[in-house]
């Protein structure tokens, strides 16, 4: 297994690419994380999860670091004014450009996580891209659920707190709060909680752009969303499916990561990419569907 850190200039700092492959002329694939975590959701120090999985099956994996999180630089402080935004315009875009660089102008596989899943799906709703399909663990835009994880995790932990310390810190210190394995960017968290409202629009708050209006529209690449059974908040079944019935136009598959259809586990919105056991259970079908489709 070979690894290596490419870092992507950006006018204020760099972006971390982390490479991992078996096979340096194996098919490309970008992996995208979600909120309050990096790119690390998908790899261990030891080469253990997902990533390194797609390696061992012949992938040339490429999985970033948002701006601000993991490696990339600067590290988030009160004068941080990246968001969401900033992802969709520019993260994927130079990452996907600087794979094509790697790689040549061939189709890109694609795998994001939680809301790297809203993320991705609005990039390929904006821009003309080259993704071959799209894998989405645990993805959702809207937040219809209300449980006791609901009140303790979200108002409480994100939404309270978050009000109270991003505008002292810049950032939402979500690490240091043990509420996730990275910190969240004040403008990333403010563009967030306008899109998670239960009849939010799915509008870019900085130019207006429609991205609801743009995927009731245009013909997406292949879509595949996981959900696990013990997902009771931040992938719950409700909130993924209304994600999935928002693109009008793509082959979408779902599949219900549980002990009733025949898993190992019923899986939760992190150990569906890191439980020791997701290899054998489901992994293999993954990449099985990534190659058919």
């Amino acid at each position: 297994m070979q690894q290596e850190s490419i870092f992507i200039p950006l006018d204020n700092g760099k972006l971390h690419l982390k490479r991992i492959y078996q096979n340096e002329k194996g098919k490309p694939v970008f992996l995208l994380h979600g909120s309050i975590e990096n790119g690390k959701i998908f790899y261990s120090n030891s080469l253990k999860g997902f990533a390194p999985y797609l390696a061992q099956k012949g992938f040339d994996v490429f999985v970033v670091d948002m701006q601000g999180r993991g490696l990339s630089t600067p590290t988030m402080s009160r004068k941080s004014k990246y968001g969401q935004v900033d992802v969709i315009k520019t993260d994927i875009p130079v990452c996907l450009q600087k794979i094509k660089e790697l790689k040549g102008n061939v189709p890109i596989y694609g795998v994001a996580h939680s809301w790297g899943g809203v993320l991705m799906l609005a990039y390929m709703a904006r821009f003309e891209n080259n993704i071959k399909n799209l894998v989405l663990f645990g993805a959702k835009r809207r937040l219809t659920i209300r449980n006791v994880q609901y009140f303790k995790e979200l108002f409480f932990g994100w939404k309270f707190l978050g009000t109270l310390l991003t505008p002292f810190y810049g950032y939402l210190p979500a690490k240091e709060l043990k509420m996730g394995s990275d910190n969240e960017p004040r403008y990333h968290w403010k563009q967030i909680n306008e899109w998670l409202g239960n009849n939010s629009k799915w509008i870019d708050n900085m130019d207006g752009y429609d991205y609801g209006k743009a995927l009731a529209e245009k013909q997406l690449a292949p879509l595949l969303f996981l959900d696990g059974a013990n997902d009771m908040l931040l992938g719950h079944t409700q909130d993924v499916k209304l994600l999935m019935s928002e693109v009008h136009h793509a082959q979408k598959d779902y599949w219900y990561l549980s002990k009733e259809n025949g898993y190992k586990h019923n899986y939760g919105h992190v150990d569906m990419l890191t439980h020791k056991d997701a290899p054998d259970d489901y992994f293999y079908k993954i990449v099985n569907w990534m190659l058919a489709n």
